[in-house]
């Protein structure tokens, strides 16, 4: 999910506002603004008219010289239209009187964050990146449930944010819950709730995930390690569009739309009798698939670019920096991207981040088990770059059945072979392989 930011800045914006269903950051001052910009991205900053340390003039001037610019709201005690109009001319996006109004808050940042974050936060430079985005703009007009799967750090929840972004839901906060990350015996009552009494320590009552969601979004993160009795407790809400809290026979109407995401797959836990098979066709309404970013290397330098902007930091990338990060397997996907990318920044001493600067790859010195000195990732390339081979020779170099063999796409069987002619190998010459690695 792309759960959005807001920054408050100034005693009067601070406390009336933590409460809003997003990630809120705050500040006392302009200072503590800047210095929180620098390492986070901002959406919405929402401000004092009066600052202890600069006059807002000069606050929205200094914030407009930032990579990454968010919206900023300005509320004020004594509202004046002059001063409206002079902020709104340099750039403030809207003028508030106080006391603020919450729902007309949020309703103005997701109109807001609707405006200036739908191209800003997707990277999609890939043909395939583009399609799956033109998909996602096509099931969030349905109020179809999807189910979107890949790698773990590919941007599920990204897309899930993209989808309720662009549904009718928008103006509403999508709810999100990590079925991974919560212990099971709490799980049930997170997505359901429940009634005063209804186990030991239900002193109140409490609403589940799902009444929450109500008229917006529900994204159920890591679905596929929801334990069974609940996937059937699941199946029902998705049938009768109800929920009945935990303790209670009161069933409660929802509107509500569902998106699924898993890393997992689904149809071999189907098979297993770890996974319904009812509920994994409940949920594959709509199928979307992250691509891992070895599978659209287009991308790659932009997300770098893009997280470089982020960070606010005007330092560039060198062209074989560039190179490099393209070449590389990326097992751990966007996030792992974003690491190297930040562990850069802190190691670089230059304008521009070179090769060295993003550590791709370490040594491993030899020991006395006998093991030869080249690198890990060395010898597995290697090993992955033999095995392509082999594969290419049985298939008389046709690739879409070597791709088949292998189990990767021929996108993918073509990025491979352009990474081996880059370190000198032709795949067409298995015997090269050992001596020309």
């Amino acid at each position: 999910m792309y759960e959005y930011s807001i920054l408050l800045v100034g005693k009067h914006c601070i406390a009336p506002l933590t409460s809003l269903p997003c990630r809120t950051f705050t500040a006392d001052n302009a200072q503590q603004a800047f210095t929180l910009l620098k390492s986070r991205c901002m959406d919405v900053i929402v401000t004092d008219s009066h600052l202890p340390d600069l006059s807002i003039e000069q606050f929205i001037a200094q914030l407009k010289t930032s990579r990454h610019t968010p919206s900023v709201v300005v509320t004020t005690d004594s509202p004046n239209i002059d001063q409206a109009v002079s902020l709104i001319k340099a750039g403030a996006s809207e003028y508030l009187p106080r006391p603020l109004d919450i729902g007309r808050l949020q309703e103005l940042t997701n109109q807001l964050i609707q405006r200036t974050t739908d191209k800003s936060h997707i990277i999609a430079e890939a043909s395939a990146s583009k399609h799956l985005y033109q998909l996602a703009e096509q099931v969030a007009k349905s109020d179809a449930t999807a189910l979107i799967t890949g790698e773990s750090g590919t941007g599920k929840e990204i897309l899930a944010g993209y989808i309720h972004r662009h549904s009718s839901r928008r103006a509403q906060t999508m709810v999100a819950i990590n079925c991974a990350a919560i212990p099971e015996h709490l799980l049930e009552s997170e997505l359901f709730g429940y009634v005063k009494g209804a186990f030991t320590g239900a002193y109140t009552a409490r609403p589940g995930k799902f009444e929450q969601a109500n008229q917006s979004t529900l994204f159920l993160d890591e679905i596929g390690e929801m334990p069974l009795h609940l996937q059937a407790k699941l199946l029902r809400v998705l049938q009768q569009r109800e929920v009945e809290r935990i303790g209670s026979t009161q069933s409660i109407k929802l509107d509500i739309r569902i998106i699924a995401a898993t890393n997992q797959n689904l149809d071999k836990r189907v098979k297993e009798g770890s996974f319904r098979e009812d509920l994994f066709y409940r949920l594959n309404v709509f199928p979307l698939r992250c691509l891992p970013l070895n599978e659209r290397p287009e991308d790659i330098v932009p997300l770098a670019q893009h997280f470089l902007t982020c960070a606010d930091s005007d330092k560039t990338l060198s062209d074989e920096a560039a190179r490099k990060l393209t070449l590389h397997s990326w097992p751990g996907n966007v996030r792992e991207l974003e690491n190297i990318i930040q562990r850069a920044l802190i190691i670089s001493r230059f304008p521009e981040i070179d090769v060295e600067d993003l550590m791709l790859e370490g040594s491993l010195e030899k020991t006395t088990m006998g093991f030869n000195t080249e690198s890990l990732e060395e010898h597995c390339r290697k090993a992955e770059y033999q095995h392509i081979v082999a594969a290419l020779q049985q298939y008389s170099g046709r690739r879409e059945k070597t791709a088949q063999a292998l189990g990767i796409t021929t996108r993918t069987l073509r990025n491979k072979l352009a990474e081996m002619r880059h370190y000198g190998i032709d795949p067409s010459m298995p015997a090269s392989l050992p001596q020309q690695f």
